[in-house]
C-alpha cells in the first residue's frame, strides 16, 4: 500500500497527520538522495494551513528544479506533492463510507 492510499483510507485527521509525520521523518532521516529542503520537512505540522503552505513551497521548489533540469529533484518533489495533496483532499472531502469530511479549519489537538 502506498502512503497516498493510506491517507485516502484514514478515518480521522489525526491519522492523516500521523502518516504525514511518518513520511517527513523518513525523508529527514533517510538517505540524502531523497532530501527536501529542511523548511519543508520541519515538524510538527501545524494543521491543514501548514500543509497548504508546504504545498505552495513544493510547487516553487518544483519550478526551480525543473529550470535546473534536475530530474531526480523533480521526482522527489512530485512524490511529496502527491502525498501532501492527498492529505488536503482527505481534509476537504468525505471518504466513501467513512466519517464526515475532515474540515480544513479543524486543528490537530496539542
Amino acid at each position: 500500500m502506498k502512503i497516498t492510499d493510506a491517507i485516502f483510507n484514514a478515518d480521522t485527521k489525526e491519522e492523516v497527520f500521523s502518516l504525514l509525520t511518518c513520511y517527513l521523518d523518513a525523508l529527514r532521516f533517510g538517505d540524502n538522495t531523497n532530501k527536501l529542503p529542511e523548511a519543508l520537512t520541519e515538524l510538527p505540522l501545524a494543521g491543514a494551513d501548514d500543509v497548504r503552505q508546504r504545498i505552495r513551497k513544493l510547487i516553487t521548489e518544483l519550478d526551480a528544479a525543473s529550470r535546473r533540469l534536475d530530474d531526480h529533484a523533480c521526482l522527489v518533489i512530485k512524490e511529496a506533492l502527491a502525498i501532501f495533496l492527498a492529505a488536503i483532499h482527505r481534509f476537504d472531502s468525505p471518504g466513501a463510507g467513512k466519517q464526515p469530511a475532515i474540515t480544513a479549519r479543524e486543528k490537530v489537538p496539542a
